[in-house]
This record gives C-alpha cells, sequence and structure tokens, in this order.
C-alpha cells in the first residue's frame, strides 16, 4: 500500500508540474506579442548546428592568443599579419585551411590567421566590429553572398581593391550571373567563388505507384504532397525547414516566391509584396506546409531526417542531401525501411529538380542559389589582400572546392589559358577521398542541371540594384520569423503578407512611398 501511495504521490505532483508548465507558457504568449516573442527565441536559443568560432593555428608565431604555429614554421621580425574571416567550421575544413594559411604564408612572409565562424554567426561579428572601437575586422571575409553589397555600400568591404583583384584573376573567368549579383553598385562588392542551387527531392518509386507527375510546379508539387501524406504510417507529403532562427527558411519561400513572379522590391526602391502573385505564393507555401508537413516547427535537421528514414516523400534542401542518400555521410546514414539491406536505397529511388514554376502568367521555372564570395575589408592592406585573392583562386582553389563538393559548384570557372578547367571538372570530382563523384551516382544529367541552376538562378533584390536591403533582410531574419508566426497561428496568410510588407519597410529609412500600416 505504501509504495501505491508513493507512486501515486509521483504521478500526481509530475502531472501538477506539467499543467503548471503549460499554463506559464500559454500566459507566456498572452503577455508577449508574437514578433517580440519570435525575435526573443530567435535571440536566446542558439541555431541549429551552431559552434563557436574557432581559431587555426598560424603558420608563424603570432600574438594575442593565438594556438601555436605549426613546427618548424620560420618567421621573419614583424612580419605583417593577414586576417581571414571563413564561414565554415568542419574538421575537413579546417586542415584544408590550414595548409592554404601556412602555404601561402611562407610565400609571401605574411602571419595568417584563419578564424572559422558558423555562417549563422558572422552576420553579427562582423556588425560587432564595425560599431566597437574595441574590435577590428578581418582583412578577408569568405562569406554569404547575401550580406555582400550591404557591407560594400556601408564601407566594410572596399569595393576598389576587389576591381583590383578581379582585373588581375581575370574578369572573363568568373560566372557573370554571379559577378553581376555583386556588381549593384558598378564595382563589384566582392568576388564569387562557390555555390550551390536549392533542390527538391523527391521519392521516385512513391511517385510511380502513385502514377504521379514530377513535382516542378506548384500544382504537381501540391498533388504530390497530398497523394503521398499518410499521418496514421508517419508519411509527410512534404518536407521544409520553417524555424525562425534559420536563413533557410527564408531560402525556401523566397525560391517559391520566385517561381511564381513575385519580387521583393523593384528598381525605384518600391516594396513589392503586396501584388498578388506574392500572395499567391504565400498560400501556396502555408497550403502545403500546414496540411502535407509534420506537427511543429521543422528544422534543416529535421527535414533532413525525416527523409533519411522514409518518412517524406518531397524535401526542399541543399545538395549536402545527395552525399547522405548514398550512404556516404557516416553521421547521417540513411535509416529507411530498405536501407539496411540496400544502404543506397534512397540515391536509387529518388531524383532531383533544381528549378521551381509556380502558377499563373507570370510563374516561370526559377532557381535559387546560395553562393559564397570572397570580400576585401576596408582595413587590408590593398597588395597583401589581392595576392591572397590571387592564391584563393589559383594554387588553393581546388583544395577549397574538395572539400564537401557536392555543395562547391566553382563560380570561378577556369583560368585564362584553361576557361573551363574547374566547372567542367566539378561533377567527377570525389565526394570522398577515392570514393564515387556526384556524376557516378546521379548522372551527367542532373549534374548539368546543378550547374545550369547555378549559373541562372534568381534572387531578391539583387538585379534590382537593391542588395544592400538584402543583407538587411536576411542580417534580421525578417521573413523567417513572420513566416513561423504565420504557420504558428498568428496571422493568416493576408494578414501575414502586410506584417512581412511593413517589416521591410522598417529597414528601410525614409521610405517615401506608401505604407499598408500596423495590422
Amino acid at each position: 500500500m505504501n509504495l501505491k501511495l508513493t507512486k501515486l504521490f509521483r504521478y500526481t505532483v509530475a502531472f501538477i508540474a506539467l499543467g503548471a508548465i503549460f499554463l506559464l507558457t500559454a500566459c507566456q504568449g498572452l503577455f508577449t506579442p508574437p514578433r517580440e516573442a519570435t525575435r526573443t527565441a530567435a535571440t536566446a536559443v542558439a541555431p541549429t548546428n551552431t559552434l563557436p568560432p574557432e581559431i587555426i593555428p598560424a603558420p608563424t608565431a603570432t600574438p594575442g592568443g593565438i594556438i601555436a604555429p605549426e613546427a618548424g614554421t620560420f618567421q621573419a621580425p614583424n612580419q605583417p599579419t593577414l586576417t581571414v574571416w571563413v564561414n565554415e567550421n568542419s574538421p575537413a575544413h579546417e586542415d584544408v585551411l590550414r595548409e592554404m594559411a601556412v602555404e601561402f604564408g611562407d610565400a609571401h612572409s605574411v602571419t595568417v590567421e584563419m578564424r572559422l565562424i558558423a555562417s549563422n554567426l558572422l552576420p553579427d561579428l562582423v556588425e560587432t566590429a564595425v560599431i566597437s572601437p574595441e574590435y577590428d575586422l578581418p582583412d578577408i571575409l569568405i562569406f554569404p553572398l547575401d550580406y555582400a553589397v550591404n557591407w560594400a555600400e556601408r564601407g566594410v568591404l572596399d569595393t576598389a581593391v576587389t576591381a583590383q583583384a578581379l582585373d588581375a584573376i581575370g574578369r572573363d573567368t568568373f560566372d557573370p550571373n554571379a559577378l553581376a549579383f555583386l556588381s549593384g553598385s558598378g564595382q563589384p562588392a566582392a568576388l564569387p567563388s562557390d555555390g550551390y542551387p536549392q533542390i527538391t527531392i523527391y521519392r521516385t518509386d512513391w511517385f510511380a505507384d502513385k502514377g504521379l507527375n514530377a513535382p516542378d510546379n506548384f500544382t504537381t508539387m501540391f498533388n504530390a504532397a497530398e497523394a503521398l501524406y499518410d499521418p496514421e504510417n508517419f508519411i509527410a507529403g512534404f518536407v521544409a525547414p520553417t524555424e525562425s532562427n534559420l536563413v533557410s527558411t527564408h531560402r525556401i519561400f523566397e525560391h517559391i516566391a520566385l517561381a511564381n513572379g513575385c519580387q521583393l522590391i523593384d528598381e525605384i526602391g518600391r516594396i513589392q509584396l503586396l501584388q498578388p502573385v506574392c500572395q499567391d505564393a504565400l498560400n501556396f507555401y502555408y497550403d502545403i506546409i500546414h496540411n502535407y508537413s509534420p506537427i511543429g516547427v521543422q528544422t534543416d535537421t529535421s527535414t533532413r531526417d525525416a527523409y533519411l528514414s522514409g518518412r517524406a516523400g518531397l524535401v526542399m534542401a541543399g545538395p549536402q542531401l545527395l552525399l547522405q542518400l548514398a550512404g556516404l555521410d557516416d553521421a547521417h546514414p540513411p535509416v529507411c525501411p530498405e536501407c539496411a539491406a540496400t544502404p543506397d536505397f534512397l540515391a536509387q529511388n529518388s531524383a532531383v529538380l533544381a528549378t521551381l514554376r509556380g502558377r499563373g502568367a507570370q510563374a516561370s521555372p526559377t532557381s535559387f542559389a546560395s553562393m559564397t564570395v570572397l570580400g576585401m575589408t576596408s582595413q587590408a592592406d590593398a597588395e597583401t589582400a589581392v595576392a591572397f585573392a590571387q592564391y584563393w583562386f589559383d594554387e588553393g582553389y581546388e583544395r577549397w572546392l574538395a572539400v564537401e563538393p557536392e555543395r562547391k559548384i566553382p563560380l570561378h570557372w577556369g583560368t585564362a589559358v584553361a576557361p573551363r578547367r574547374y566547372i567542367d571538372a566539378w561533377g567527377s570530382t570525389p565526394l570522398q577521398n577515392g570514393g564515387p563523384s556526384l556524376q557516378d551516382i546521379y548522372g551527367a544529367d542532373t549534374v548539368a542541371a546543378l550547374q545550369e541552376a547555378l549559373a541562372s538562378n534568381g534572387r531578391w533584390g539583387f538585379s534590382q540594384g537593391q542588395g544592400a536591403l538584402i543583407g538587411e533582410v536576411y542580417r534580421t531574419l525578417t521573413f523567417s520569423i513572420v513566416l513561423q508566426e504565420m504557420l504558428s497561428g498568428y496571422f493568416g496568410t493576408e494578414k501575414t503578407l502586410v506584417e512581412a510588407y511593413n517589416r521591410v519597410v522598417d529597414l528601410i529609412p525614409n521610405y517615401p512611398y506608401e505604407e499598408v500600416g500596423t495590422p
């Protein structure tokens, strides 16, 4: 009897505690406005897979607590220092960057400090260095395209030195579309290094069983998500990240919006979000996620795991997933029911689409890409910075591209002597040392589609000369926040679009056009 009473007491206490937590959570939602609550959460909670900045040992002894140098490296008296911030932090990237730091440092009598920084932390670290006199900007930044024009127009990046480097390397050796994105104000904000298109991956075996068409437009994608959705067996029709503190949440919606002909802003600076094509794109986004995705907030990790476990028919993601589908990533192996017997089952039964078309007269097949660029900051020594850029795109380039090549399609296509040296070799680069390439696994047509999607991709704002605004939109996670609020039930789709409009307008000083007003 005493044992039974003890158990009953414990269960009662646990139930009361759970109820108290639920009540407190509910009350917090009542007293905290949705916008501020989500922004607070985005600020307080570390984004998925965030790692702290890491400093690679410099090739020569450096002051200030930097990790000890490689043994046997000579340091000249009063040797200058070149500081490089890189938006990667994996051990494989560290190894290659360490090699490059040593090689360039020895060749140019420079101490190179390489700092590995997660992409989601980089914008705030740059902002801190800009506004705080006790912090210094690096000399070189290797970072996402999203912030390039904004930082150039604010003087963080030195466009004159960048133009000098571009001429030294050869303007014709770079992807012209990428250069156009970076040259909105005339001179290039940075140099395009590499990138990858956002893709849709879908289960071809399931599509064949149900007689479904390829999900290359809103209609066929929605029909497929509906047909494959099977909540009783824990099968989602469609998965994509929706978390408010992930840039990928914004990128998914921007791709969908562009596919429907929805632009964020026009050439004269007028926000275009209230156009019918934008409302239609948002309605599609809401309907397919609300009806056919798992309940709750999704991340890059949860959507990846859903597809790898055979519990999703469609996923929008980056090409990193292609490596994992083939069973080549020990940290994230496929675990679908068929994968135990056939580790590459998902690779054999999945197809890749690099473009998406919306619906209506303004829709067209559209790709969306993430790009990495190299920028020289206003504090860099011009001669050393140009020398490093030349080194990066020559001696070091193929080593850089060989680390996780599935997401590093070259934007520097080749050299003056061999104009397509890097771009033609990309698809046959082993995904792992001595392993198969993307072309070996998925075929030449998939490789060509990925390359073409990167070369022709669309982005909000850049082609309209409004890249500076895009940097602020990405830095503040404006769309990621409002989209999660909508999916959480704070707003309907029409009110969400007005909210998004007003929040973008808030980022533009002295916006000269009529505003809708706060809902």
